[in-house]
Formats: C-alpha cells, sequence, structure tokens
C-alpha cells in the first residue's frame, strides 16, 4: 500500500459528513434485524452514498455501535461485519474517504446500554480484554481497505457519571490509555493496518483547554500516521437547545462568533506541541427554524478550520441536525451546505 502520512490524508479529507443515527443505533426494544433503520432513518443505498459525494463531501465518518453485535465471548457477528463494510465500501467507491468508528459504546447513553467503556480505572481493568478482542476484530476484517479507510478508537470515552467538562487527571489518563490498546490492538493485525492512519482522541472527544491538556500522545510503531480528533458544538447555547445552563440564542451574534473564535484558539494552543494534525471530527446545530443563522454558523466554522487546515465534519443524524434527507436524496437546507462549501476552498487550499 502507497501510504500517506497523518498530515497528508489531513488535508485531503476536506469537509466531511456524519453517517450518524444509522449503524451507530442501539437500544432494547429493536432486534438486530432492524437496527439499521431502528432510529427511523432509511437503509443506506449506493444512490444516497453517491449523492453525499456529488453534493461536496470528501469525506464520510460511520459511526458504529458495536455492543449489541457481540456475543458473551465478546465475538462481533459475521452478518454485522458485512453490512458495515458493505457501507465502507461503497463510501470508498465514490471516492470519498471513510472514518469508521466506535461510538455508544463509549458516551452518554447508558440507559439505552450503551457506554460499557467508560474512563474509569475499573472499568479499564474490567474490560481491557473485551475491547482489545473487539478491535482486534473489527481491524483483522478491514485491514485489506485501502488506506483511504481511518479508524477511529473512542468517540466521547466518559466517566460513569458521564461528566463532559471536568473529570478527574486519572480519569484522562484512562481515555490515554485505551488510546494506546487501540493502536495496539490495530497494528498486530498487520497488513495495510501496519499504517494506517489513526485517530486517537482526548476525554469525551472533547476540545477544551482542561481537556486537552489531559491528552497524552500515544506512542505508534508507524510513523506519522495519527490524527487527533475532537468534536466542537460551540457555542452550545446556540448548537444545543438542552445546553440549558448557558445564554441560549437562535441567531449566531457577535458574541457567538466570538465564543467560537475563542475556541479555536483554544485548540491550537492546547494542541501545537502535539505535533499531528486535527480533525474536527463532529460540529453541527440543532435547527430551530433558523436556517439564515445556521448557514452563517456553519460557513464561519468551517472558515475557521479551514484556515487552520482542519477538517471538519458534520454531524447529521436524519432529524434536529438533518442537513441531507436520506430517502428523497435532497439537500435539507441548501444555504447551510452552500455556506461549508463556500468556506472549504480554505482547506487544503481547495475543494
Amino acid at each position: 500500500m502507497d501510504t500517506k502520512t497523518a498530515k497528508e490524508i489531513a488535508a485531503q479529507l476536506g469537509i466531511g459528513w456524519n453517517l450518524g443515527n444509522s449503524y451507530d443505533c442501539h437500544g432494547t426494544w429493536f432486534d438486530n434485524v432492524r437496527m439499521e433503520t431502528a432510529w427511523e432513518n432509511p437503509i443506506v443505498t449506493r444512490d444516497f452514498v453517491r449523492f453525499v459525494a456529488q453534493s461536496g463531501f470528501r469525506t464520510v465518518r460511520i459511526p458504529v455501535t458495536w455492543y449489541m453485535h457481540m456475543d458473551e465471548s465478546g465475538t462481533i457477528a459475521e452478518d454485522w461485519l458485512r453490512r458495515v463494510r458493505r457501507a465502507v465500501r461503497m463510501v470508498l467507491t465514490e471516492g470519498m474517504y471513510c472514518i469508521l468508528d466506535c461510538k455508544h459504546d463509549c458516551g452518554h447513553m447508558i440507559s439505552y446500554g450503551g457506554g460499557w467503556v467508560n474512563a474509569t480505572r475499573e472499568n479499564f481493568s474490567k474490560n481491557e480484554s473485551r475491547v482489545r478482542s473487539m478491535w482486534t476484530q473489527i481491524a483483522e476484517y478491514f485491514k485489506d481497505e485501502p488506506q483511504e479507510l481511518l479508524f477511529e478508537g473512542f468517540s466521547e470515552c466518559m466517566n460513569a457519571e458521564c461528566e463532559w467538562f471536568m473529570p478527574s487527571a486519572e480519569e484522562m489518563e484512562v481515555v490515554n490509555d485505551w488510546n494506546d490498546l487501540f493502536i495496539a490492538a490495530v497494528r498486530a493485525t498487520g497488513g495495510n493496518n501496519a499504517e494506517r492512519c489513526l485517530i486517537v482522541t482526548p476525554y469525551a472527544s472533547g476540545a477544551t483547554p482542561y481537556l486537552l491538556s489531559g491528552f497524552r500522545l500515544p506512542e505508534d510503531t508507524a510513523k506519522d500516521r495519527l490524527l487527533l480528533g475532537v468534536h466542537l458544538y460551540v457555542p452550545l447555547g446556540f448548537t444545543m437547545r438542552t445546553a440549558t445552563w448557558t445564554r441560549q440564542t437562535d441567531e449566531f451574534d457577535c458574541l457567538c462568533e466570538e465564543e467560537m473564535e475563542r475556541a479555536f484558539v483554544d485548540i491550537d494552543s492546547g494542541t501545537e506541541e502535539l505535533g499531528i494534525p486535527v480533525v474536527i471530527t463532529e460540529f453541527g446545530a440543532m435547527d430551530r427554524a433558523n436556517a439564515p443563522e445556521r448557514a452563517r454558523y456553519a460557513g464561519t466554522l468551517v472558515a475557521l478550520a479551514g484556515k487552520r487546515g482542519m477538517p471538519c465534519l458534520y454531524w447529521d443524524n436524519g432529524k434536529d441536525y438533518c442537513l441531507l434527507k436520506r430517502a428523497e436524496r435532497e439537500v435539507a437546507y441548501p444555504g447551510v451546505l452552500a455556506a461549508m462549501m463556500t468556506s472549504a476552498r480554505y482547506i487544503g487550499g481547495e475543494m
């Protein structure tokens, strides 16, 4: 495999799109047959993936929840691996990069049965072998896929209390240990995984100064093949109606823009010494019947990311963060997409 460095890959990822609420669905009220549609999104088709590419996106991130497809011994069902591979290959066939993720096995959806992997030392000791086995199986299954496929170890890995912003130093170090385990498991499978680019994350995939200060760059047998993945939903009072502890606004005003600019400065200062590229694997804003304001938000974020050479991927769950209508193969909010693509010319110098 003619491999590229992480910086070379980052320069090509451009603007991406998240296939949210499809392969990451999980819960206790449906079976695996209906898994892909359980959260009310349609089956992913080749025609739709082609539409994503035609819309201007260079990268598709496929969040996947794995635990519901694992038996008691930790073996992942072959039919589920095939279904995920089908989606991966559809993305690659359309000339896009693909990021394969581990989503609600971590994170805050404990009430749905997820979040079995968390940032506590007790949990690490309990699940170390099971997580290693999980990533070994995934890596082995996909090891012959081309370098345009990237693996992301963990999404929003948090402590048992699902604390987003102020974990302990030990809990942030546990996430670092999970990153170490992920890299070692993938590299050990050989094949194209020996030098495949991998995405590692801080605690909760966060981008605040405190969370970035707790991130430790993992050791890797492959040189220059790591990227740092973060989520950026700034300002929370604009992007999330549920963030009731902060100023809520439907307008992307000057205060919102200033907060976003500060967030990027924080990312700059928090990652400068790491020497690896940063990719914003999730950003987006809930629909509040304010499409022009969300267009301004998205265009501003993409422009700020582009000036720094940071790829960024829009979070689309098919509902309140919807950008592309999957069944209809239509753009739900053309102004938002146009703002992103106009700003995207800064990323890698082109789009």
